[in-house]
Formats: structure tokens, C-alpha cells, sequence
């Protein structure tokens, strides 16, 4: 893989100039902008890096600049001969000032937005997409793979409005994955509307407030049958007596948007080794 650096990238600079320089009027210009090749690109002040080669080229942007400085680069980088080839060519965004939990563990990059071959259209609804969701506090890490978008919550305090927020988006709207940015995983909400009510959600969340030596994930497959699962452990036996009775209070029953049952399993480590107690949402009767 090669690897171009800004450093190495400002070397480049001069063949764009002599590239638009060349244009004899505005239409000329407007054709040489247009098809600018990634070496130029990746000159543009705007960008941190570029890897070129080994299958695909990613371009590593300021995640800081503006929604306008970046749809602006991002049309350019869409019309580039790069784009038209058949690699793929991803655009990431990383922050200047990234919240950094261990120097040994990457934080993760503001956001990331796919460009594949003769997806020029896609790549831009994608991106508007991706922005919009970017401008909520607190998430960061904005990934969709498979067509499924992930999250990043820098902060518990900050999880519960941002998934109000962001599921409320065109982009999350029909469900999304949202994981806390922690060392130790904490909290982890794979989000499918059509099976969880935001109440739900907002009590799992305030199950990881509660208990915040706990590992708290809503599982559930991202495509096919989407039937959610909730599995608390890192609990101690009288805390799993405790969720027990609060999942199972009849103001849960709910908890499925159509009524079915809702399960969860809750561990626990003790004298007797590790045990399990299962049961659902509002103790909704399972089939």
C-alpha cells in the first residue's frame, strides 16, 4: 500500500496548478476541475492522508472543516477518475481533538462514507446523510456497512440524547447499532424500530447508568428476522434479583412495538460459578 502524507502531497500540488493552468476558458477549467486525479486530490489542504493501492484508496480528510468545505471536496473526489475505476474509495473524517481513553487504543474517526464504483449518487445522499447525523453532540465513529450505520457514544451522559436524536434521522431511522466509546465494553444498543419502543431503549439505558461495572448489549441480527435479545452480565447475584424484578414490572410489558415478548438474560458470578436467570419485558408470556 502507498501511503501519500500531506508532506508528500504538497509535492504533487505543482502538477495541479500546471493542470489548471492549462485551461483555455471556463468550460476547459470546469472539465480539468472535474477529473482531477487522486494525486491532486489528496494535495488539497483539506486532507490529512491518502493510502493509494492494495484494492481500494482511502482519503483521510479534517474532520473540524466545515459541511460546506467537505461537500465541496467530496464532489470533487466523486467526479475524480479514482471513482470510476474499480476500486472502491472510502472518505474519512478525523477529528483534530479526538477523546482519547488510552494512548494505545485509536480513537475512532469522526465518520466514514463509502464511495463505490458508479455510486456517485449514492455516495453524495450518503454523505449529506452522515453529516447531518455527525452535527449531534456527542456521536462520533459514524460508520454504515451493509447498509446498516453504526454510532459511537463519547459518554454515557450523552447516550440517551443521542439516540433520540439520531434515531430520528434519515439515516438511522429505520435502526442503527449505538456503542458507548469505552475500554471495557459497557453499553451496546443494536436499535431495530420495528421490534423495541424508545421507552425500552431509554431503560436499558438507564439500566448502564445504574449499574456501571455492568455489560449492557440489546443483540440482534442487523437484517432477516430482527428479534432483539437483552443480555446484562458482570452483575452480582443480588443485582441480578434486583434487574430481574425491575424488567419484569408489568410498565414493560410494552417494551415490543407489536407485544411480543421481549427477552433478556441476566449473569452473574458467585460461589456457585456463573449462573443465568432469563425472562422478558414486563414478564410478557413467551410461545
Amino acid at each position: 500500500m502507498r501511503v501519500l502524507s500531506r508532506r508528500v502531497a504538497a509535492a504533487v500540488c505543482a502538477v495541479g496548478v500546471a493542470l489548471l493552468l492549462t485551461a483555455c476558458s471556463p468550460s476547459a477549467g470546469a472539465e480539468s476541475a472535474s477529473t482531477e486525479p487522486i494525486d491532486v486530490l489528496c494535495a488539497d489542504p483539506l486532507v490529512i492522508g491518502c493510502d493509494l493501492g492494495g484494492g481500494s484508496t482511502i482519503v483521510v480528510i479534517d474532520g473540524d472543516a466545515s459541511d460546506e468545505r467537505v461537500t465541496e471536496f467530496a464532489g470533487r473526489l466523486a467526479a475524480s477518475p479514482a471513482s470510476t475505476g474499480a476500486e472502491t474509495v472510502v472518505l474519512r473524517a478525523e477529528s483534530g481533538d479526538p477523546r482519547i481513553l488510552d494512548p494505545e487504543v485509536s480513537p475512532p474517526p469522526r465518520w466514514e462514507v463509502t464511495l463505490r464504483p458508479g455510486g456517485r449518487e449514492q455516495f453524495e445522499a450518503a454523505l449529506s446523510d452522515t453529516l447531518a447525523a455527525a452535527a449531534v453532540p456527542g456521536a462520533t465513529g459514524i460508520v454504515v456497512a451493509d447498509g446498516w450505520p453504526s454510532v459511537t457514544v463519547e459518554t454515557l451522559d450523552q447516550f440517551e440524547d443521542v439516540f433520540t436524536q439520531l434515531s430520528s434521522t434519515r439515516l438511522f431511522r429505520a435502526g442503527g447499532t449505538y456503542t458507548l466509546q469505552s475500554l471495557d465494553e459497557h453499553l451496546r444498543i443494536v436499535h431495530v424500530p420495528a421490534r423495541t419502543t424508545d421507552e425500552a431503549i431509554l431503560e436499558i439505558i438507564a439500566i448502564a447508568r445504574d449499574h456501571p461495572d455492568a455489560e449492557v448489549l440489546l443483540e440482534a441480527p442487523i437484517s432477516g428476522p430482527q428479534y432483539p435479545t437483552l443480555y446484562v452480565s458482570r452483575l452480582t447475584p443480588a443485582e441480578v434479583q434486583e434487574l430481574d424484578a425491575r424488567l419484569s414490572d408489568p410498565r414493560l410489558a410494552t417494551a415490543d412495538v407489536d407485544g411480543y415478548p421481549l427477552e433478556f438474560v441476566l449473569g452473574s458470578t458467585g460461589e456457585d460459578g456463573t449462573t443465568y436467570v432469563a425472562g422478558t419485558f414486563g414478564a410478557v408470556p413467551a410461545d
